[in-house]
């Protein structure tokens, strides 16, 4: 598997914006408790939230735009309570555990329709965390050897991604937080415009 960079995927997705700085690392990984995969620091130094090819949706910590404590609470409490919650049996048949278990489910993504994204955090060194997708419609697991940038660039390029699903009819592209406005365009929200 050849490693990918964030900036293959800023070409393969006609990305050339940036982003709004408004935090360092230290302080996201002091808020969740955890220290960060580089390459996905590297995607968050490069992109905004956003979603790529209606696909990967995710908010991006480091950027002024988003609300830390809101992020923590909804993004990473929020979804571990929802998989640990009474009336789910996601974990059910798997050796997964949740975050802050050792080796627990991080999540870091959704694809927008109610699909989770997470690292399976099993290496005391976060560069060697797998990513594993739970699909909502299938209520199947899939695990990825590879980061985030990997998995992204799967996504954008080819029908063969931890989705498993064939994306062509959705363009390759990456797209900050929008409002679709029909016949295949696009508003920006305001504060990303």
């Amino acid at each position: 598997m050849t490693a990918r960079s964030t900036d293959e995927l800023a070409q393969a997705s006609g990305w050339t914006g940036g982003i709004r700085r408004g935090r360092d690392w230290a302080e996201v990984e002091q808020a969740v408790g955890i220290r960060f995969p580089d390459d996905y620091k590297a995607l968050m130094a490069k992109f905004p939230s956003g979603c790529f090819r209606g696909a990967v949706n995710f908010a991006n910590p480091i950027d002024v735009r988003i609300d830390l404590a809101k992020f923590v609470q909804d993004d990473i409490h929020g979804v571990l309570e929802s998989f640990a919650g009474p009336w789910g049996d996601f974990l059910e048949g798997t050796d997964y555990r949740l975050f802050p278990e050792p080796g627990g489910l991080l999540p870091w993504a959704n694809d927008t329709g109610g699909s989770v994204f997470f690292w399976r955090t099993s290496s005391e060194d976060p560069n060697h965390w797998p990513v594993v997708f739970w699909d909502r419609g299938t209520s199947e697991w899939n695990e990825h050897p590879g980061g985030v940038v990997e998995v992204i660039w799967e996504v954008l390029t080819g029908a063969d991604n931890i989705l498993r699903m064939d994306l062509g009819y959705e363009k390759p592209v990456f797209r900050v937080p929008s409002t679709h406005l029909g016949d295949g365009k696009w508003l920006p929200h305001k504060q990303y415009r």
